[in-house]
């Protein structure tokens, strides 16, 4: 394991992490990051309700509002040493890996900024001395083909080089079944992927090695669709509820009801399709846009290791990332325009929207100095760091879509002229469109001494220095007077700026120190009982859809402070085999929690992330594995988080006042639930070999099992009865107050080295009961008046066949 930074047993550090091994990400299918989410006690991955390739990986009740360009998340991950940001396009490229370790806690001295909940190390496989390598085909339901293959190639005694690629082809999980011309069978959430690697290790001496990876991974998909669950059809303030209200009037026949006039559309559209989709089940969806999803991820990393002395080894680590996303998403799930893609003015099905576009260059180096002293007693390492990230995030979105049944012409009456005008054109929106530069330095600092074969302490520490800088220019459509696009970003005298000049740049510099502290105590070879003190930073920074003072306003880093103890302990049981014990119990006081807040003021949409809250997490996890025999294993994880709100005031803008100003309102909302973090879940595995010849080779069995329980989505939801809507929208948002608890198992049947052959053949069904459960969504009725859910992968099936040489 790597997580000091440095290679050590599990089971000797102080610090709690789960390990996956190659085999393990093999025989569970793991095939891309949100896979991993059913496989680690305490931690959950999840999507932003957008796009499943902007995950948002939650551990230890720790869980980013959103996915943003300026918004880190809380838990980072490392592909080979380096940090992957921005978190889009990370969803790949989980094939050919040594390892994956999940690490728990803060992480703020050896891996810095933005790890408050902990960090996800993803190691590849290096080149091996020998040649050799495998080929491995993998077919199943959905007409998945899927095939991967990785070669050792050593050149000379120096030189060696693997390279590794994967293809995937796959229907999607989802059918449109609109009455339009876009509907098809299992069109929706599909892949098309490709990916390669190279990995080259030189060693001209014993004392030094040079490691560099170099990979690309691509995919071009047809997004899923969110299930649509409720919609608040009896919103009356368009000041407060612009979104929602608009499209009731021109979508859902309630401009009818108000105003009645020749030709405009009567019908409850909205109510009839939210209630088709209420009777259906998740696989079946309508949608009036062709969703696409396109990725592009460059990756190159060099690692030079040289052992300069006995005592004194130096470090480098290079890395390079550069993605090109680009993608489309009905955000409403149903086959009206209503907001989310920018839809067609003139017929009601879009097939080629206008694309979002998030692009990003990233640039890292890290410099490690790692030594010994009195004799082997202390090991320590001191470094440095810098990362510079620039991106920039283009999002044409239609707040409300034309509806192109609208009769032509004028309105009859002039006061609903604008209303008219956004029927016709649709409310296009052009925000973010942001350009964001993050930088990062930070000197930092850690060793072990050992007082003697059963004490130890650990300490370490860490400077961060961070720059954020962020250049807007959001536009929005004008209904009353221009009907084209007008700036919608304000100087700082609150004064919208011209068209011709809307821009506005903002930045700011943070700084925080981390540090850590732990103390282990050995009393023999198989047993480690820790207790330690942590601290975490992420970084502070911009909205990335501000617009004015208010929602531009910088927010603050956001720190953790853990206390752990933890115990890991290798038991020789005699008859009854071995087992393994690893438990560990935390409380984490967090300070100055980034929230993203949704506003509508003066009837404009908006967002502000601010530092609103402060709360205390506790926790516990419990991890055994008892293997009674050399043929069977049995594995136990139960983790359980109790996060709450010490304090919380909400802060709503409700308007400007005559100097432009927004109008703050301040709610105590203390007593709210996190979101989307289950209080207990569980895992398992059963591991059974057959007694077989070895000539006849391996004959195992596994099961997998994971639980959790319920969730909770939205943290206002105490207050939707103060909201006015009727009674029968509250009961029907209220039916989604709460995400059902799930429980998934996997099968898996391997014939290994099938008669000495090299080949070998296996057969798996994951999620048998065919569950369907939720992994993530958008809970936002109290601003945009829907509730729509993500749903996992359903039931898949299929053979392995790997060939090794």
């Amino acid at each position: 394991m790597t997580a000091r930074r440095r290679e050590e047993a599990l089971q000797d550090i102080p610090i709690a992490v789960t390990a996956l091994s190659a085999e393990f990400l093999r025989e569970q299918n793991i095939t891309e990051l949100q896979d991993l989410g059913t496989h680690v006690p305490a931690m959950r991955i999840s999507d932003n309700g957008i796009s499943s390739n902007a995950p948002i990986v939650t551990l230890r009740g720790q869980r980013p509002s959103e996915v943003l360009l300026t918004l880190d998340p809380a838990v980072p991950m490392y592909f080979a040493e380096v940090v992957l940001t921005p978190t889009f396009g990370t969803n790949l490229a989980l094939y050919d890996l040594a390892n994956v370790q999940v690490l728990k806690g803060p992480q703020g001295t050896l891996f810095g900024r933005n790890s408050t909940g902990g960090a996800l190390l993803f190691t590849p496989r290096t080149p091996g001395a020998e040649f050799g390598g495998y080929l491995q085909a993998r077919m199943g339901n959905y007409d998945l083909l899927h095939v991967e293959g990785a070669v050792d190639i050593p050149v000379g005694d120096s030189l060696a080089l693997r390279l590794a690629g994967r293809s995937i082809d796959r229907d999607g999980y989802q059918s449109n079944v609109a009455d339009n011309p876009l509907a098809c069978d299992d069109c929706l959430g599909d892949e098309d992927s490709r990916a390669v690697r190279l990995t080259v290790e030189y060693s001209p001496t014993g004392a030094l090695t040079n490691l560099t990876t170099m990979s690309y991974d691509e995919n071009n998909a047809a997004a899923r669709i969110n299930v649509l669950q409720a919609w608040i059809s009896s919103t009356t303030d368009p000041q407060a509820n612009f979104i929602p209200f608009t499209i009731n009037l021109l979508h859902n026949g309630g401009l009818s009801e108000l105003l009645p006039m020749p030709g405009i559309p009567t019908e409850a559209a909205v109510d009839a399709a939210v209630a088709r989709q209420q009777q259906r089940d998740w696989q079946d969806v309508e949608t009036d846009i062709n969703p696409q999803e396109r990725i592009k991820n460059w990756f190159f990393a060099n690692t030079t290791e040289w052992e300069f002395s006995e005592n004194f080894t130096l470090k480098n680590i290079f890395g390079y990332r550069e993605l090109d996303m680009a993608y489309s998403q009905d955000a409403d799930g149903v086959a009206l325009p209503l907001f989310g893609a920018v839809t067609s003015t003139t017929q009601t099905y879009t097939p080629d929207p206008p694309l979002q576009q998030v692009e990003s260059e990233q640039y890292s180096n890290e410099l490690q100095l790692l030594s010994s002293a009195f004799d082997d007693r202390l090991e320590w390492m001191v470094g440095a760091y810098w990362m510079r990230m620039e991106g920039s995030d283009y999002q044409p979105s239609m707040l409300v879509g034309a509806n192109s049944q609208w009769p032509e012409g004028d309105a009859p009456i002039a006061a609903v002229q604008p209303l008219y005008n956004i029927a016709h054109d649709g409310f296009l929106f052009l925000n973010p469109n942001i350009d964001v530069v993050n930088e990062a330095w930070a000197v930092f600092g850690e060793g072990t001494f050992q007082f003697n074969d059963q004490w130890s302490v650990t300490a370490g520490a860490r400077q961060s220095w961070d720059y954020r800088e962020l250049t807007t220019r959001a536009f929005r459509y004008d209904p009353e007077v221009t009907r084209e696009l007008i700036c919608d970003v304000q100087g700082e005298d609150n004064q919208v700026l011209p068209n011709d000049a809307c821009s506005r740049t903002v930045d700011e510099d943070y700084s925080d120190p981390t540090w850590r502290l732990s103390v282990s105590y050995t009393p023999s070879l198989d047993h480690l009982v820790y207790g330690s003190i942590s601290t975490g930073y992420r970084a502070g920074g911009f909205n990335g859809r501000g617009a004015n003072n208010f929602s531009l306003r910088p927010y603050d880093p956001e720190t953790v402070t853990t206390y752990e103890l933890g115990f890991k302990g290798d038991w020789q049981l005699g008859a009854l085999g071995s087992l393994r014990t690893n438990i560990a119990a935390y409380l984490q006081e967090y300070q100055d929690i980034q929230k993203t807040q949704d506003f509508t003021a003066d009837g404009a949409f908006g967002t502000a992330v601010v530092n609103a809250a402060k709360a205390e997490i506790q926790g516990a996890e419990l991890e055994f594995t008892w293997a009674p025999g050399e043929l069977l294993q049995l594995s136990l994880a139960y983790a359980w988080v109790d996060p709450s709100y010490d304090e919380w005031i909400l802060e709503t803008a409700v308007g400007t006042d005559d100097n432009g100003d927004a109008i703050i309102e301040y709610t105590d909302n203390s007593g709210a639930p996190f979101v989307y973090i289950p209080e207990q879940q569980v895992t398992g595995e059963l591991r059974l070999i057959a007694p077989l010849d070895p000539a006849l080779g391996t004959l195992s069995f596994v099961a997998s099992f994971y639980w959790q329980d319920e969730m909770i989505p939205n943290d206002e939801a105490e207050r939707w009865p103060e909201f006015g809507w009727s009674a029968e929208d509250l009961a029907e948002v209220q039916a989604t107050a709460v995400i059902d608890d799930y429980a998934l198992w996997n099968l898996r049947l391997d014939w290994s080295d099938l008669l000495g052959s090299g080949l070998d053949v296996g057969a798996y069904i994951n999620n048998v009961a065919d569950e369907a459960y939720v992994v993530g969504g958008k809970s936002v009725p109290e601003q945009l008046g829907f509730v729509d859910v993500t749903y996992g992968t359903p039931r898949v099936y299929g053979m392995v066949l790997r060939y090794n040489f």
